[in-house]
């Protein structure tokens, strides 16, 4: 199978240009990402920004005038979002252009720059008013995070078996800390940003275009000075199992067990431990599925899945409250199966056809190669999707059981 996709990288400034290749598409992407790290003291201002510059800027003043800009660039699509990577937050620019407009291009690079140099500004602040409604928009959004049960135990066992390091901060904020945040302390922050940040511009587009991006991305008036670096990822000494109870007024219990994977993310064998993920609980064929489940109905939902920046698996699980020590065992018991008996050719061969057809989905989307890519970038393995699906070729049965080996118990979160 080949890679239609290319990647090249050119520094300029202390800004890094990623062009991807992607001849298969409809549209371009170009997408600016400002990357600090990610902190309790920060989340809550970062996050608050991504919203309050969708307002404008001083050559777009308004939302509306914004959308006005779009429908006249053929119904571009413009954003602003944050992204969680590892210990870092990235506030995340996108825009989607229709293809083989150079003019359209051009436009497209000048809006980026007037969004993210040019911002809405009154005094020393941004528009107190925005400011003031952006944050009773995200205060409402942050406490809105229990609504959704799965995501909410997720991310509450994630807080408890990372607190001490920064993985576990929620990266869209805390309702606690919008109060203190005014229009001039949140300029302050985005000033440093720009400054400080790490940046990084993605683009896609056809072959033919390349010199003509690059050159446009070229001209964005970056001058970034970081000097910062996250702490290294390290491997967690075996601790006693940490086991947290939450009550809420649910129908559904949840429970979220979190392990320590023991495989840094930069490490080959990460390759061999999404297998061993598959076959644990990564689809409905997995150990989890048919045990927990299907055999014993200990629960109504259940799988495992990886952090791809963090050496941390979960498993998630609805369930009645009565059959919380009964999914744990057998929970438990699952993956001793997988460390200790043999697993069967045909089924590690379609585990890891899933993992394969997985990543060669990726080609289809615009995103999913930038967040490859992106991955791939800061881990400092500069992989392509072909070199990675060819990892997974290689992973052996000995390999799968020597990654399951290696996973132990941390945490355990139940929410009732």
């Amino acid at each position: 199978m080949t890679m239609t996709i290319e990647q090249q990288k050119k520094a300029v400034q202390q800004c890094h240009i990623h062009f991807l290749e992607g001849k298969q598409f409809k549209t371009n992407v170009i997408s600016v990402l400002l990357r600090i790290p990610l902190t309790k003291q920060n989340a809550t201002k970062t996050a608050l920004l991504a919203e309050v510059l969708k307002n404008g800027c001083k050559r777009y003043p308004s939302k509306k005038a914004v959308s006005q800009k779009m429908d006249d660039m053929l119904g571009s699509v413009f954003d602003i979002s944050i992204l969680k990577k590892g210990q870092e937050q990235i506030l995340f620019f996108y825009l989607e252009t229709v293809k083989y407009e150079k003019e359209l291009l051009e436009q497209s690079f000048q809006f980026l720059q007037n969004m993210l140099f040019s911002p809405l500004e009154e005094a020393k602040g941004f528009p107190r008013k925005i400011v003031e409604r952006e944050k009773k928009r995200l205060k409402e959004k942050i406490e809105s995070r229990q609504d959704d049960k799965k995501e909410y135990s997720k991310m509450r066992c994630l807080e408890e078996m990372c607190k001490e390091n920064t993985f576990g901060i929620f990266a869209d904020g805390y309702s606690e800390d919008i109060k203190e945040i005014d229009e001039m302390i949140l300029m302050l922050h985005y000033k440093n940003m720009i400054k400080h940040a790490k940046v990084e511009i993605f683009m896609t587009g056809d072959k033919e275009q390349k010199e003509t991006m690059i050159t446009l991305a070229n001209k964005m008036p970056f001058q970034s000075d970081f000097l910062w670096q996250t702490e290294p990822i390290t491997i967690n000494q075996k601790k006693e199992v940490k086991e947290i109870e939450q009550t809420l007024d649910i129908a559904q219990s949840r429970i979220v067990l979190g392990f320590d994977t023991n495989v840094l993310p930069h490490q080959k064998e990460f390759a061999s431990l999404l297998v061993c993920n598959e076959l644990f609980g990564g689809s409905p064929s997995s150990l989890l599925f048919q045990n927990v489940r299907e055999k014993e109905g200990a629960c109504y939902d259940i799988n495992s899945f990886l952090f791809r920046l963090y050496p941390v698996l979960m498993v998630k699980a609805g369930i009645q409250k009565e059959y919380y020590h009964k999914a744990v065992e057998i929970i438990q018991k699952s993956l001793q199966t997988l460390q200790t008996e043999k697993i069967e050719k045909q089924v590690l061969q379609e585990a890891k056809e899933n993992m394969i057809r997985y990543y060669i989905s990726m080609k289809d989307s615009q995103t999913a190669l930038m967040d490859f890519s992106l991955n791939e970038w800061i881990l400092k393995t500069n992989r392509t999707i072909e070199q990675f699906i060819k990892e997974i070729e290689q992973v052996t049965e000995q390999d799968v059981q020597q990654r399951a080996k290696q996973i132990s118990l941390n945490t355990i979160y139940f929410l009732q």
